[in-house]
């Protein structure tokens, strides 16, 4: 069946875990692909701040599994987390994980999670990869001391239409959420998404970052690329569907400018929301979800089970829901890796551990 499975696959990675002010689960499954590429983030920073978050890989897993990883510790690192500065910290953190696979001693782990197959389909000579790799490095030095200063179709695979695969391919949007009691910060990169229920209603909290918006298209063209449109898609220089995301460092090679104006660039949307009592839950979910239900029908599928059945549940019973039955019929709707965070920030009538 071409780019999809006889059949999908259909085991859940699940994880759960509550707070006193919240309860969360997370779920994933491979599905139709051939290959399992979304990773995701749920983890304790410290007594008040948790972090999650969902990767959503292209050009194959290494990216996501990387960012998954080592963006905890790291943004725990910084000074701005530990001053409370978490917009800032955020930003900072998504171009660290650039840095750190560049970095030389970065750059062995991150090849050490790609799978062996993607090594053999290279197309680089060890002495271009490394000359491109020494050119990327160069571009992160340069920027590292302004990162730490800066202010605070949908069935179409995101990633490159090439058959090469190598280091500097790969990469992952991330949709990041660190949560406290009151605050809630969220960071997003590419076409992964973070919705908000206030009073059942679905409040997206960024838009899509696409080739085809005004600003996403001219930053691509004022750093030397270009955007086409290739079977009613746009796409960048020819090959990805996204216009931000972690890695894909091929498209960050520009010495003459900063990491948040490169063609692909790790630069985040931030977003702060103060909680309020009317804030029922959150949800962040790869484009695997939204391809195929739109946010109101993610909310309303959530608050139908709320009071029954608790989030890992739930966001396994979505991914079901979700999954298309024959991807021929579908058209390639329903056939992604799919994995959906929901973080309830109160407990309903009747729900259970």
């Amino acid at each position: 069946m071409g780019a999809y499975l006889s059949s999908p696959i259909t085991e859940k990675e699940v994880v759960t875990g509550r707070s006193s002010h919240f309860h969360y689960g997370i779920s994933s499954h491979q599905g139709w692909r051939k290959t399992q590429e979304d990773a995701h983030i749920a983890e304790a920073l410290t007594d008040e701040h948790h972090l999650f978050a969902v990767l959503d890989g292209h050009g194959g897993a290494e990216v996501a599994k990387f960012v998954a990883t080592y963006l905890p510790q790291e943004l725990k690192s910084l000074d701005h987390f530990q001053q409370g500065k978490l917009a800032e910290s955020l930003i900072t953190a998504f171009h660290r994980m650039d840095q750190m696979m560049l970095s030389e001693e970065g750059r062995p782990r991150l090849d050490a999670l790609r799978p062996p197959k993607i090594e053999s389909r290279s197309g680089l000579s060890g002495s271009a990869r490394e000359d491109a790799f020494a050119t990327l490095r160069k571009i992160m030095a340069i920027n590292e001391q302004s990162t730490d200063n800066l202010p605070a179709k949908p069935s179409e695979p995101d990633g490159p239409l090439s058959e090469e695969d190598t280091s500097s391919q790969a990469g992952c949007t991330a949709v990041v959420a660190l949560v406290t009691k009151k605050v809630v910060v969220v960071a997003n990169a590419g076409d992964s998404r973070a919705v908000l229920s206030r009073g059942k209603k679905a409040i997206p909290l960024f838009h899509d970052h696409k080739p085809s918006h005004v600003t996403e298209r001219e930053r691509i063209v004022a750093a030397g690329g270009f955007v086409s449109e290739i079977g009613g898609i746009c796409r960048v220089n020819g090959n990805l569907s996204l216009s931000r995301a972690i890695g894909d460092l091929r498209y960050k090679t520009n010495t003459e400018l900063d990491p948040a104006a490169q063609i692909i660039t790790a630069e985040p949307d931030i977003k702060a929301i103060e909680l309020i009592e009317e804030d029922d839950f959150m949800v962040l979910a790869c484009d695997g979800i939204w391809d195929v239900l739109e946010n109101q029908e993610v909310v309303d599928f959530i608050h139908e089970r709320l009071g029954e059945k608790t989030p890992d549940q739930i966001a396994s019973e979505l991914l079901d829901h979700c999954l298309a039955s024959d991807p021929r019929e579908s058209r390639g709707k329903g056939c992604d890796n799919m994995t959906c965070c929901i973080v309830q920030f109160k407990q309903q009538p009747g729900s259970t551990a």
